[in-house]
Formats: structure tokens, sequence, C-alpha cells
């Protein structure tokens, strides 16, 4: 299976979109951290809007990349997913408010499972701090799995354990961002 890292020969298109979506996931995590009890409401639009704000960056990353990145099309995916999960929970907000806790977990599992793969893909172009890509994907799993073991313990637990898997996530994106952007210069 071909990688994002796989025989890039100029520097990744649009690397900038992965930051703005890692200052978006830590503006957000920030915002649920220092109001908690009025954010569970409010944190489901947040996430919906989000996921679509995703989706639409990811489709245009892997896009704009087809010709220099051989995995552009697992970005489509993912990007697809998270518009579509984006456009459903807009639709339905008090779905959104009775299942988000579930939706996060899963979303948040399958993006560290992909931040672990995104590591060991560093580790074999000589990243020498693809650990720390490992550890936040780990990190996401850690928290996808907590939140599906007690999703019934309350929305504050909710709120500040999805604000935290937010600030994982939000800070792994930075990180990506600027080693997509410096990865041509070490080849």
């Amino acid at each position: 299976m071909e990688t994002v890292f796989n025989e890039i020969q100029h520097s990744v298109k649009n690397w900038w979109t992965s930051l703005l979506l890692g200052i978006v996931y830590i503006i957000v995590a920030l915002w649920l951290m220092f109001s908690p009890v009025s954010s569970y409401i409010a944190l489901s639009i947040i996430f919906s809007v989000s996921m679509l704000v995703s989706g639409i960056l990811e489709i245009i990353f892997a896009i704009s990349n087809k010709k220099g990145v051989p995995s552009w099309g697992w970005y489509v995916v993912g990007g697809i997913i998270d518009l579509i999960l984006g456009i459903y929970l807009i639709a339905y907000p008090m779905v959104s408010m009775e299942v988000i806790p579930f939706i996060i977990a899963f979303w948040l599992m399958f993006r560290g499972f992909s931040s672990t793969g995104y590591s060991i893909d560093l580790k074999r172009y000589g990243t020498r701090d693809w650990g720390w890509y490992m550890a936040f994907g780990i990190l996401a799993i850690l928290c996808s799995l907590l939140i599906l073991w007690q999703p019934a313990i309350g929305a504050l637990y909710a709120v500040y354990m999805i604000s935290f898997a937010f600030l994982i996530i939000g800070l792994f994106r930075v990180m990506l961002s600027f080693e997509l952007k410096n990865l041509h210069k070490r080849k």
C-alpha cells in the first residue's frame, strides 16, 4: 500500500490545510475546557461544523495532490466520511447531542490509527520526531476507548475528554503540517 510520504518529489501542495485544521481543533479544545457547563449543547454544533470543514479541507488536500501523493484516494475517503458526518449532524442536532460521545470516539479512533500510520511512514523517511506523532496517535486511540468505555458518566466528563482529544489531534495536525512542508528538503 502506498503512503502519503512515498515518492514525494516536490513539496506537498496545500500543507497549510493541516495547519488550519490543527488550529481549529486546538481552539475548540480550549473553548471546551474553559466553559464546560454551557458547552455540551454547543459542542454538538461545533463538532458538526468542524466535521464539515474537516471533510472539505481533506478533500481539497487530496485532490490538489493526486499527482504527487500516491495514496491520495485515502485522503478523499477520510474527507468524504467527515463531510457526510458533518452534514448529517448539522441537519439533526438532537441526534448529535445524544450520540456525540460515540461518534467522536469512533472518529477519534480512526484518526488515531491514521496518525500512528503516518508516524511509521515518517520513521521510514528518517524523521527524528516520529515518536511524538506515534504518541499523539496512541493518545487519541486511548481517549476514544475511554469515551466508549464510560459514555454514561455524563456530559461534563464527555466535554473534558473530548476537549483533551481535540487538543491531541490539533497538536498532531499542526506538527504534521510543518513536517509535510519540510519533508521534500530532507530527500
